[in-house]
């Protein structure tokens, strides 16, 4: 069976969070149970750099000249192959080899062009099967609203190919005035309430669930919240009604690549099995921060976007009960500069338990992951998160909001069950100062009972978070899909 996905970053050459390591991750776990994958991502600038300082050479590109609506386009399809997966890099100069963000010129802007450049990427899919995979794909595989386009153009050109669009985040539609469907080159027969208009807007991720033979998103609880008005978005009503089920497949991570055994970043190596190369590592992270935790006070780490999805408010109100609680906090992240400057603040205010780093640092969030004892996940949502699942991996306990995924990795059957080692973390609801700060107290308070908490990290680094179950999943729903392909979602009007 043949695979291209299409998404705009993956790791380690195009990154700026999560959906990168997906990326990586499920392709080639794919490639490893014998399917034929592939991956197309832009090729923005460094990402060549970044291909060649690990050993690998981009090959000089086939060309080919894109046609988006108004816009017509040289480019090329630069080939290298990373393990069993073929990578694809759309290399056209206008669109991608620019200063700044892959998404914006910094912060929380985006590119004007952002429609243009992720409509090429999708009309460049059509073209990239063949050449990177020697045939047309059996499943054409797109992710968010960046890759949408892709599934909106195959179902235009009448492609055989299954569409599966994968949500990991409804909040990012890729919403743009309507005047773009012209400039895009797409009918205004598919501009309804059922296709592509939102609210008389184009909404590129929907255009691209209606396109689809099957919807997925990344953990069982986030595809039952998105059906509400809480989580849905505003496209609740047209998940529920107008397109196939929606189908949650937990995401996994490279359990090879995130390894505290072997992890060259860290201060010692340590396991399930033996765990005294963690009191190096906690060590180290001390020392490197500033922080001086007591032998009973826990290191706390928090790695995330600094926006109010990810609660990171509530991180910051609590700062101040961080002495009575008898713990200490690091933070890793990047985002909005409101959040960024409190953060600042509170680690200069509060220099002896805070301790915050601007930025995004592979290499400094794995010790943080190998030096802290909880890791704390305050997220408002959360499709499927990914930093519990390498927190847990790493021997750093979790404390989530009872939300998404997080609701789905995280068991908290109570203290008692927690202590016999049966779960592997902790939970509050609802998202407030007050429901995170009681689960702190827990968790506190547990790390003050050795024995237990030992039984409680060995618990968390024995879950299971690898790859093998997802892909197998993955496999198992594209060759059940059967049926003729939808025009644009089953009750719409079709394409073309």
């Amino acid at each position: 069976m043949r695979v291209l996905h299409v998404a705009s970053e993956v790791a380690p050459f195009a990154q700026s969070g999560g959906l990168a390591d997906v990326l990586a991750g499920l392709p080639a776990a794919q490639a490893a149970h014998g399917l034929d994958v592939a991956v197309l991502v832009p090729l923005y600038r460094g990402v060549a750099a970044r291909v060649a300082a690990h050993g690998l050479t981009l090959e000089p590109g086939a060309a080919i000249t894109l046609s988006v609506g108004v816009h017509t386009l040289p480019a090329s399809i630069r080939r290298v192959r990373v393990g069993r997966v073929h990578h694809g890099f759309l290399d056209c100069a206008p669109l991608f080899d620019r200063a700044g963000g892959m998404y914006g010129p910094g912060g929380a802007a985006d590119w004007p062009d952002n429609h243009v450049r992720f409509a090429a990427l999708g009309a460049a899919a059509l073209a990239a099967g063949p050449l990177l995979l020697g045939g047309t794909p059996e499943v054409l595989h797109v992710h968010d609203w960046q890759g949408a386009p892709a599934a909106i153009y195959a179902r235009l050109a009448g492609s055989t190919s299954t569409i599966v669009t994968t949500i990991h985040n409804l909040a990012y539609r890729g919403i743009f005035p309507k005047y773009v469907m012209d400039e895009l080159g797409l009918p205004w027969t598919v501009f309804t309430l059922r296709q592509l208009e939102f609210h008389d807007q184009l909404c590129l991720l929907k255009g691209g669930l209606a396109a689809s033979d099957v919807i997925t998103t990344v953990s069982p609880t986030y595809a039952r919240e998105i059906l509400t008005p809480t989580f849905g978005e505003g496209l609740d009503g047209f998940l529920r009604n107008d397109v196939r089920p929606v189908i949650g497949i937990l995401n996994g991570i490279d359990a090879d690549a995130w390894d505290p055994r072997r992890d060259a970043a860290i201060a010692a190596p340590f396991s399930a099995d033996d765990a005294t190369g963690k009191a190096a590592c906690r060590a180290a992270l001390a020392d490197e921060t500033g922080l001086e935790p007591g032998r009973d006070e826990p290191l706390i780490g928090v790695i995330a976007r600094m926006t109010g999805q990810k609660g990171l408010d509530l991180v910051a109100d609590i700062v101040p009960d961080l002495y009575r609680l008898g713990a200490r906090i690091v933070i890793l992240g990047a985002g909005e500069p409101a959040y960024e400057e409190r953060f600042r603040y509170l680690a200069s205010a509060f220099t002896a338990h805070v301790s915050t780093r601007i930025g995004f640092d592979i290499e400094f969030a794995r010790r943080i992951y190998a030096g802290v004892d909880l890791f704390l996940m305050p997220s408002r949502f959360e499709p499927c998160g990914l930093g519990q699942l390498y927190a847990m991996r790493y021997g750093a306990v979790p404390i989530v909001h009872a939300v998404g995924g997080l609701v789905d990795t995280v068991r908290d059957d109570g203290d008692a069950a927690l202590a016999r080692g049966d779960g592997t973390g902790f939970q509050f609801s609802p998202a407030s100062a007050q429901g995170m700060h009681q689960a702190l107290a827990r968790a506190v308070a547990m790390y003050r009972d050795r024995p237990a908490f030992a039984r409680l990290r060995r618990a968390a680094m024995q879950r299971d978070s690898s790859w093998v179950t997802s892909a197998s999943a993955y496999e198992a729903l594209y060759r059940d899909t059967r049926g003729e392909p939808p025009s644009l979602g089953d009750a719409a009007v079709p394409m073309g």
